[in-house]
């Protein structure tokens, strides 16, 4: 039970946040995107989209009614165990409900099969019981105006269902679908008033006590706690209809054929319940990543202080405290987790974090796939060990900048941008595995890479992510492989023979590649590097990387011979070349010039010695 103690205590955490809505993403009509918000309810609460709010005094008399939209409001109701599972059961929200529920007048305009409105009398039955406690006082109003009133009736004439659309005619029930919120007229309204918040709470706590069984909660080990095997839904999105708890399968393979009863698994008071689910849903909506279903979380405990990324290098210098007037779940956290693990932005250090992963294998069943806790120290140390392991130097803008591939670079790379959402998001769960657990790239991801690098001819010139792209992710990842035996940048003295045979590769690819950019240019074309979308032939290193790979002794006579023949006379870089290949063959001793296959370090040589190359042109023109 270690998740549910751990969600308690992010929700005991936050009271303040209750009833809240927290801006994650404003919108942007002109891009259509919705606002997105946050919302940590209140024990025994959810939320509605209302299209109508009415309006009424403490007399129960009808002050105004208005017309929301056709989307409605999001609005924080009153709940029920048995309304917020409802599906066909005629079963009544407390205050707020659909025309079905609240309107004394609704069979005058749907026919009905009963003789009356038994939704109505239920709803009205369920108010009254409410209203007659001390803590139901503040829906008195609510209670007299329904009870004595005709709600469609008085709406027609407020001309609220014309500003519905519905004009010249009478509603119809395809009409009077939408769902109604009601406040006092002068009093703040019921889903923005905490105290009506802990009022329902606990009137509906102490109707539990009385009706509900009592025993020992898994999840405190609290003795005499209202028990429950009713657990919220819609929690990784609205409409969600999987949970976490159930235990509703009483055919077939009842609970595995393991025990006879669902008590017999698991029992959890309604309060943990209640404050382990809200908890998660708030998590989820305010910082947690949705791939195809599947929900990547992480969040911190209550950590006072941020730590930088220097100030982690550096010994934990100077420390800035939190925003309190942020949620404490460390959201900056949760942000740079996002954005570092799909999108490649560094990360700073905080205090305790949890992970979790969800998924539904079916419409009704959420699981967790991965759920780890570690202390500041591991979960950094994993990352930084991670990303310094696959950091790389690239040369660009004349300068050398750290590069390497954020998890959604090296899922694409290894995928492609057209691979199934399945198999996205499981290769993302099996990298935050990796990484978490201290493990290279899993094998199989490894080899995916490896060929689709070494198939230069494969890529075309609009291709997502191009060739470059999936040689450096290559190229980062064995990199990574060996565990800090080689460098970001090209190291002269390397002796491993892939590494070497990458290092003549390149050397004969941009000199090939310099000859056909001044041919280009002499033709009066514009020049561009077929890795960045040109359509011009590949150059013979590329050509034949796949079959250099397989027996690299006999591709590097053909692609030298086809070198020495017809471009590196052309190029203005003939004697640093040649100078480059003989430094590199007195490296690759007899024992490492033979046919056998090289390993995807020959990327990484690849890569270091084109950027070296590049680096050292750049820095040539501008001594000119």
């Amino acid at each position: 039970m270690t998740w549910i103690n751990d969600l308690i205590a992010v929700y005991d955490r936050n009271q303040k946040w209750i009833g809240k809505f927290k801006l994650v993403r404003a919108g942007n009509p002109a891009k259509k995107i919705p606002e997105k918000n946050a919302l940590l309810l209140p024990i025994s609460h959810t939320t509605v989209k209302a299209q109508y709010e009415v309006v009424v005094n403490k007399e129960g008399e009808l002050v105004e009614a208005d017309f929301l939209g056709k989307k409605g409001e999001l609005t924080i109701i009153p709940a029920t165990i048995d309304a917020n599972s409802r599906t066909r059961k005629l079963v009544p929200y407390p205050v707020h409900d659909k025309f079905q529920y609240v309107a004394r007048d609704y069979q005058k305009y749907v026919p009905l099969k009963a003789t009356q409105n038994e939704a109505y009398h239920g709803y009205l039955q369920q108010l009254e019981t409410l209203v007659a406690t001390s803590d139901g006082q503040i829906f008195q109003p609510v209670f007299e105006y329904l009870k004595h009133h005709d709600l469609i009736h008085d709406l027609i004439e407020q001309g609220t269902f014309a500003a519905a659309g519905i004009q010249n005619r009478q509603p119809e029930k395809k009409d009077l679908a939408g769902f109604i919120r009601f406040r006092i007229a002068g009093e703040k309204a019921f889903w923005e008033d905490p105290a009506a918040f802990d009022k329902w709470d606990r009137y509906y706590q102490n109707l539990l006590n009385e009706e509900e069984p009592h025993g020992i909660s898994y999840a405190t080990g609290m003795s005499d706690q209202v028990l429950t095997t009713h657990h919220p839904r819609a929690i990784r999105y609205p409409g969600d209809g999987a949970k976490l708890i159930s235990s509703n399968d009483s055919d077939n393979y009842t609970y595995r054929g393991r025990f006879w009863t669902p008590e017999e698994v698991v029992e959890l008071s309604y309060r943990d319940s209640q404050k382990a689910h809200l908890a998660l849903k708030w998590l989820i909506e305010l910082q947690g990543l949705n791939l195809d279903g599947r929900i990547f979380l992480v969040w911190g405990v209550g950590v006072k202080k941020i730590i930088t990324m220097n100030q982690f290098y550096a010994g934990f210098g100077e420390i800035k405290g939190l925003d309190e007037n942020r949620p404490n779940t460390d959201m900056d956290l949760a942000t740079q987790f996002r954005k570092t693990f799909w999108q490649g932005n560094e990360i700073q250090p905080h205090g305790q974090v949890y992970l979790m992963e969800l998924d539904a294998a079916t419409p009704g069943r959420l699981g967790i796939l991965n759920y780890r806790s570690m202390d500041v120290q591991t979960y950094f140390n994993r990352i930084i060990a991670w990303y310094e392991g696959m950091r790389l130097t690239r040369y660009y803008k004349q300068a050398d900048h750290a590069w390497n591939p954020s998890l959604k670079q090296l899922i694409e790379a290894t995928y492609g941008t057209k691979g199934s959402d399945k198999i996205l998001k499981n290769a993302l769960s099996r990298v935050i595995q990796a990484i978490f657990d201290g493990q290279a790239l899993p094998k199989d991801m490894q080899r995916q890479l490896y060929v689709r690098a070494s198939h230069p001819t494969s890529f075309k010139a609009e291709s997502s992510p191009n060739w470059q792209t999936v040689c450096l992710t290559t190229a980062a990842v064995w990199k990574h492989k060996a565990k800090g035996r080689f460098k970001m940048g090209l190291d002269r003295q390397e002796t491993d023979r892939s590494y070497l045979f990458g290092r003549l590769l390149a050397v004969a690819d941009v000199v090939e590649q310099g000859v056909l950019d001044a041919k280009e240019k002499e033709g009066g074309q514009a020049s561009a590097d077929h890795m960045r979308g040109s359509k011009r032939r590949l150059t013979n290193a590329r050509r034949y990387m796949s079959a250099f790979s397989q027996r690299p002794v006999t591709g590097w006579k053909h692609i030298y011979g086809q070198l020495q023949k017809a471009y590196l006379p052309q190029s203005k870089f003939q004697f640093k070349a040649q100078k480059e290949f003989d430094q590199i063959m007195e490296l690759l001793d007899s024992d490492k010039y033979v046919d056998q296959p090289l390993d995807g370090t020959f990327l990484l040589g690849f890569s270091h010695q084109r950027n070296a190359w590049f680096k050292k042109a750049t820095e040539n023109e501008e001594e000119k």
